[in-house]
């Protein structure tokens, strides 16, 4: 019995310890990833504008198998969603015109993240695209752990973004290229 008992209290003292350190690890985020898209800034802004725009290459897309609605304000500045793993809400809180916007968001019960898409002309064919987003995760025993984690699956969906956002704009392009004129 004393062995039991001696073996539930060991138990604890780890779960205790990991719990303590869990919560004193950082739980702040900040990371960037950026591609070049062979098309202006100009080209690009206007596919970033406004929310609506964003479905056909963002994740946060009725595409989004969780994704179970999204709506849209009039001015296409804002849009709520449920999902099945909670809901959220995305604001622009900043444009720029042929440069940059920034946006906010919320989602289930985590902190609000600031986010700010830039265009970087490189040259008169192709404009450099960084995506930045910073923040914390909720406060609590294991989101110190899930930091790193969290991190490097949104800067996968970001690149997934840009890569579909880069391959519309391309086919938008060779479309328009091709197109006869008159």
């Amino acid at each position: 019995m004393i062995y039991w008992l001696r073996l539930l209290g060991l138990i604890f003292m780890v779960i205790c310890v990991i719990a303590v350190i869990g919560s004193l690890l950082p739980r702040s985020y900040d990371f960037e990833v950026k591609q070049t898209i062979a098309a202006s800034p100009q080209q690009i802004y206007q596919e970033v504008e406004t929310l609506p725009k964003w479905q056909s290459w963002s994740q946060w897309s009725l595409d989004n198998q969780t994704v179970q609605s999204l709506e849209y304000s009039a001015d296409g500045l804002s849009q709520t969603w449920t999902d099945e793993r909670g809901d959220g809400s995305l604001w622009i809180t900043d444009r720029t015109v042929g440069r940059s916007i920034s946006y906010s968001m919320t989602f289930a019960d985590f902190p609000e993240m600031q986010s700010t898409i830039t265009l970087e002309p490189q040259d008169n064919q192709s404009t450099e695209v960084r995506w930045r987003s910073r923040g914390q995760l909720p406060g609590g025993p294991f989101y110190g752990y899930f930091s790193p984690f969290f991190s490097t699956g949104m800067k996968s969906h970001y690149q997934h973004g840009l890569g579909k956002l880069a391959k519309m704009l391309s086919l938008t392009q060779h479309t328009v290229d091709e197109t006869p004129t008159p």
